[in-house]
């Protein structure tokens, strides 16, 4: 296999190929009210130089919609991003354009973004070539490459994989056909009429909303390993990357102009339409400074901070069959005893977790699908393991999965038509 297009580079990132200092959180985690909109690490001044994101008409990153061969899907983030040129236009990253544009467009820490690209290539991409789609898959008549025995789905089919039940405003593919990427209007109301200016306190009280709704109405509602945390970080995704950290409000605040302009909604508040992959970035807008990105720890420090509010959002598990059936997984049967329900909340152990799970798991769901293994695990391992040395994570030798197999949900995945 050839070498990965574009790794040279990320290597001459200003920041250098380890990318960032490991970031420290506060000795006392903020919880939910007292935590701003820059997340458990509070911006400290506001730079308009670096902050402020230029999308006006005639610039280099204005708006322009896109085509119907342009690959759109369900992250409203990624979909703004590609619409205003900070990723490919046409939806297919690699990982330095990944890496070089979400730290432009939203202040997303590089080593973050770095490993959530090799994930989606390794998960749901084009290994061979190095892309990733954030719709679907690549388009048809696209001949298969060599040592690719399937054409890649893109995150929009990549259900139990990268993406995963109880999203913000999508439904879950069970119920709703396979299509997991196109919004729910009702949701999104939901979300909109649930405060005027929004925090994490108001998503983390959203995100449990979501994850009861997928119980209570979805019989095959499963929770994996790595994709079943996907929703708690696009959750808090959305604070802490899409508020506006203006002058006055150092820290970030995300009203609900700003919140139908990132996700496509138009229209009065009795009327609200969606329109499909027109997310756009608003104007007047300043993303978080630099010197705060939103990193690794921040992000899984969010999550734990949730998971000691709702402690059931971040279960493992799903319903066997029928509504309102959930069964729980231990982490400890999972990982032999490595991690347990309490240990997961504590120090960087979610982030950990988090990451070993796609790392352990990326083989078995690759098997079948390209004809030589070794490429894809060494870039998912150069990518991976960097960020788990960071976090001095305990060594995690058994992965094993056998329980879920009680869960109808865990085999489902919806394919593109």
């Amino acid at each position: 296999m050839a070498a990965f297009p574009g790794l040279e580079a990320l290597a001459s990132h200003p920041r250098g190929p380890s990318i960032i200092p490991r970031q420290s959180l506060p000795s006392n985690l903020p919880l939910s009210e007292y935590e701003g909109n820059s997340g458990p690490i509070p911006s400290l001044a506001f730079d308009p130089t670096d902050q402020f994101v230029d999308v006006r008409p005639g610039t280099a990153n204005q708006y322009v919609a896109p085509l119907s061969t342009d690959e759109r899907g369900p992250c409203p983030g990624l979909n703004a991003a590609a619409n205003h040129g900070f990723l490919p236009h046409n939806g297919i990253p690699n990982i330095p354009q990944t890496v070089a544009g979400l730290e432009a467009a939203y202040g997303l820490g590089p080593e973050f973004g770095a490993a959530l690209a090799v994930i989606a290539i390794a998960l749901t991409g084009d290994p061979i070539a190095g892309t990733w789609s954030i719709g679907a898959g690549f388009s048809p008549g696209i001949p298969i490459l060599d040592g690719l025995l399937t054409n890649p789905e893109g995150i929009s089919y990549s259900h139990n994989e990268y993406e995963s039940d109880a999203s913000i405003v999508r439904n879950d593919a069970y119920l709703n056909n396979g299509d997991a990427y196109s919004v729910n209007v009702t949701r999104f109301d939901h979300l909109y009429f649930s405060s005027e200016n929004y925090t994490l306190d108001v998503l983390r009280d959203y995100n449990q909303y979501v994850h009861e709704l997928s119980v209570q109405n979805n019989p095959y509602y499963f929770s994996a390993p790595f994709a079943g945390l996907v929703p708690p970080i696009a959750h808090a995704f959305v604070v802490n990357l899409f508020s506006n950290h203006s002058e006055e409000y150092v820290q970030g605040y995300l009203d609900r102009d700003i919140l139908k302009t990132f996700f496509a909604i138009t229209g009065d508040d009795d009327a609200h339409v969606w329109l499909p992959g027109q997310e756009q970035i608003p104007q007047n807008w300043y993303r978080r400074p630099s010197a705060n990105p939103y990193g690794v720890v921040p992000a899984f420090a969010d999550v734990a901070i949730l998971a000691t509010k709702y402690p059931d959002v971040v279960q493992f598990g799903g319903n066997t069959g029928t509504t309102n059936s959930f069964v729980g997984v231990n982490p400890g049967d999972i990982t032999g005893g490595v991690y347990d329900a309490q240990t997961l909340l504590e120090g960087d152990n979610f982030g950990c977790f988090f990451f070993q799970a796609a790392q352990q798991g990326i083989p078995s769901i690759l098997k079948g699908l390209i004809s030589d293994l070794a490429p894809v695990i060494s870039l998912v391992n150069q990518y991976i393991s960097p960020v788990l040395d960071d976090l001095n994570c305990p060594a995690l030798n058994t992965f094993n999965q056998s329980a879920f197999n009680q869960f109808p949900g865990y085999n489902y995945h919806p394919t593109q038509s």
